[in-house]
């Protein structure tokens, strides 16, 4: 682990002590979608700077197979095809989704932000700085953080 390393970090599965960061949105592209992910390591004082960036393809098993329509339709039509612009929602990071996870295996890790609204730092909960009660739950962990009580209380939201 590096000096600078402010916390500590043993995954239970490899006993790796590097975590990542990904981030996974879809845009709209046309009539369709696409789905796109970046990552990169989460940094000693809890932040991270995506590294890559990549385009996530479906599974070619995935692929549904469609009879041959030409027989039945005829395009007589003398347009070619519209090009599409690509539309990316920025204004809506809610629908984003965030994921720490280890370097070493993958195993997803649970985890938390300094600020509502998904601001500030990213505090997972199996490292050794992580306070229960301190920081915002990840909303897909909220049900998780209530049972177990680490949600912060009423007089910290204001």
């Amino acid at each position: 682990m590096n000096d600078d390393q402010l916390w500590e970090f043993t995954c239970k599965t490899c006993g790796g002590h590097k975590l990542t960061v990904y981030r996974v949105w879809n845009i709209l592209a046309g009539p369709g979608s696409e789905t796109w992910q970046e990552w990169g390591p989460l940094e000693a004082d809890h932040t991270w700077a995506f590294e890559f960036k990549e385009k996530v393809e479906k599974d070619k098993d995935d692929k549904v197979e469609r009879g041959d329509f030409g027989d039945f339709a005829e395009d007589d039509s003398s347009s070619k095809p519209e090009d599409y612009e690509v539309f990316e929602s920025e204004d809506n990071p809610g629908n984003d989704k965030f994921y720490v996870n280890c370097a070493g295996c993958d195993r997803e890790i649970e985890f938390g932000w300094a600020e509502s609204n998904r601001g500030g730092g990213i505090y997972p909960v199996e490292c050794s700085d992580f306070i229960p009660g301190k920081f915002w739950p990840e909303p897909r962990y909220l049900d998780s953080w209530q049972k177990k009580g680490w949600l912060k209380k009423e007089d910290d939201l204001l």
